[in-house]
């Protein structure tokens, strides 16, 4: 028996998955197959293993899955076929076929005009969310949505204790943020960007683009509410066990593994590394072997061994980063970074809005 698998990228908001389910009863109909099952890629269930469990308990030997996505992005190039790949492991004698994602169609260019003519004939209302001035852009962390007043004012008093000319309207908020978190003022002198890093770090992140860490505590502490607005993923791989297999037969550490395997998703990505120096100089290698090219690395190991030498290795590649000179840094010090760029960017793109 052959079945269908429509899969969709997931949402948090339960209510904006029922659009995926609406398709597959419609898919089924109109398709006249026995079995189609949605899928999610996260945030919503059944996700991609469940659902191929499913259809094998319902004696499929054959899936034909769909990718109902527009765009040929990391989910449809990366996350989909590593899905696929471990579904085959798990059941050898299951044939997945991969139907195309939905791309450039003359149909889907029908339905755009559509949408369009209903506006313009008034059939629909359209609301347009206030978003911020495009002056507040210097002041970033005085808008920050639900901030605490208590943050605010902590804000307000670094401010008064930093000279902020040092600093352009983009990488204000990273120092600021620094110290904040670290109640260390020394973050003002010691913080490097180089390479256009922000400008490379916002516009990934508006392409949606994965963020890979070193520890999970890096994982933990980035704002999965901010970064899912614009459809990326954190990948942590320390504690999968084949890195941790891989870790003990090549008398390495689990960071450094972690690394290794992450190098499939690197590309085009952020890697935020604020725990291990032997993660930071393993992806150094990679990239200097043309392995991997991610498009930011904030890289922030603390320490007394190799921290300090590692991050001055990261500060000679012709690649976007940004450190900490010197043995400080740390998983929080990254988290920091990984946050102020999120907000950075969702104040860009407010303020673009605006324009």
């Amino acid at each position: 028996m052959t079945a269908v698998l429509v899969l969709g990228h997931g949402s948090p908001v339960s209510k904006a998955n029922n659009t995926l389910l609406e398709i597959a009863r419609a898919v089924k109909i109109k398709g006249g197959y026995d079995i189609v099952q949605p899928a999610f890629l996260q945030f919503e269930h059944p996700d991609f293993h469940e659902a191929v469990d499913i259809l094998v308990k319902q004696g499929a030997m054959k899936i034909i899955v769909h990718p109902y996505f527009l765009y040929m992005g990391s989910h449809v190039t990366k996350d989909l076929p590593f899905e696929i790949e471990t579904a085959k492991k798990k059941y050898p004698n299951l044939e997945i076929f991969l139907a195309p994602h939905l791309g450039y169609h003359e149909k889907l260019v029908d339905v755009a005009v559509e949408r369009i003519e209903q506006v313009r004939s008034q059939k629909i209302e359209v609301k347009i969310s206030q978003v911020f001035p495009a002056s507040h852009i210097s002041h970033l962390t005085s808008h920050i949505a639900n901030q605490h007043p208590i943050e605010a004012e902590s804000f307000r008093l670094i401010g008064e204790q930093i000279d902020e000319s040092r600093f352009d309207a983009t990488k204000l908020p990273i120092v600021k943020r620094l110290i904040h978190t670290t109640a260390d003022f020394e973050y003002a002198d010691l913080v490097r960007f180089g390479n256009n890093a922000i400008e490379a770090g916002i516009d990934a992140i508006l392409k949606g683009t994965d963020i890979i860490t070193d520890v999970r505590m890096i994982e933990a502490g980035i704002s999965k509410e901010r970064l899912n607005k614009f459809g990326g993923n954190i990948r942590c791989f320390v504690s999968d066990e084949d890195v941790i297999e891989q870790a003990k037969k090549y008398n390495i550490t689990r960071t450094s593994a972690a690394m290794r395997k992450a190098a499939g998703f690197m590309d085009g990505s952020i890697v935020a590394i604020g725990n291990a120096p032997t993660a930071l100089l393993e992806l150094i290698k990679m990239i200097k072997e043309e392995k991997v090219r991610p498009c930011l690395v904030i890289g922030v190991p603390v320490g007394f061994v190799d921290a300090e030498q590692s991050k001055e290795e990261l500060m000679k590649l012709a690649l976007p980063y940004i450190s900490i000179k010197g043995k400080k840094g740390g998983s929080t010090v990254a988290v920091a970074i990984v946050n102020a760029l999120l907000m950075i960017t969702e104040a860009n793109l407010q303020v673009t809005s605006c324009k």
